[in-house]
């Protein structure tokens, strides 16, 4: 990402970047099985017969100015820089959120994963958990990677909504870049995602299994 970093500042200072290098760019994160079809046998659900939990995913918390559209690279251990031209497709935590949905609901056995805080434990017949995540760290790195860091909490829900803590973790991934670049950078972040959730999904089959 230093290379990426270089290019924007020799762009700056010689005014000669190219027009198509200054509109905007959008990008999502993809899990690797987000969005395949029915011929693939990637697209994924499940109902409550097949349910013996439900797993309610609180709304992901990303802090400050790394939940704004911007991408955001580190410059050095204490600043970071919001890109201009280079913008999530939503806001961070929605796209976090929505690719979490996605691989925890693959890789939990017999849970329904629910996104949301509009799901109450006397509602429900299946056993109730709840997953909080915070997100510290959502970036470009200094060494041409992606990283994301932060830290997980699993809860137990009883019949009167009071969570009973199982587990709270810390967690950091990086990923390097294929290549320089912005579309580079989103794809890191999703595989450094992907990583993240499969060492929580382990973790929290474990858990609940004997809860």
């Amino acid at each position: 990402m230093s290379r990426l970093l270089s290019l924007l500042a020799a762009c700056a200072l010689l005014g000669a970047c190219s027009s198509s290098s200054t509109s905007l760019h959008h990008y999502q994160l993809q899990g690797a099985n987000q969005n395949k079809d029915a011929n693939q046998q990637a697209l994924f659900s499940r109902d409550h017969l097949q349910s013996e939990h439900l797993l309610r995913l609180s709304p992901i918390a990303v802090r400050g100015t790394l939940n704004n559209r911007a991408m955001v690279l580190k410059r050095s251990e204490h600043q970071v820089y919001s890109a201009n031209y280079h913008f999530w497709a939503d806001a961070p935590a929605h796209l976090l959120v929505t690719m979490a949905q996605s691989q925890l609901m693959q890789q939990l056995d017999k849970v329904m994963v629910v996104k949301g805080a509009d799901v109450y434990a006397e509602q429900l017949q299946a056993s109730f958990f709840q997953l909080d995540v915070n997100i510290e760290q959502f970036n470009g790195g200094l060494n041409n990677d992606a990283e994301i860091a932060g830290t997980w909490r699993l809860s137990k829900v009883d019949a009167k909504g009071k969570l009973h803590v199982l587990k709270i973790a810390r967690f950091y991934h990086s990923q390097a870049l294929a290549k320089d670049g912005y579309e580079a950078l989103a794809k890191a972040l999703s595989q450094a995602w992907q990583q993240a959730l499969t060492e929580m999904s382990t973790d929290i089959n474990a858990l609940i299994s004997n809860a």
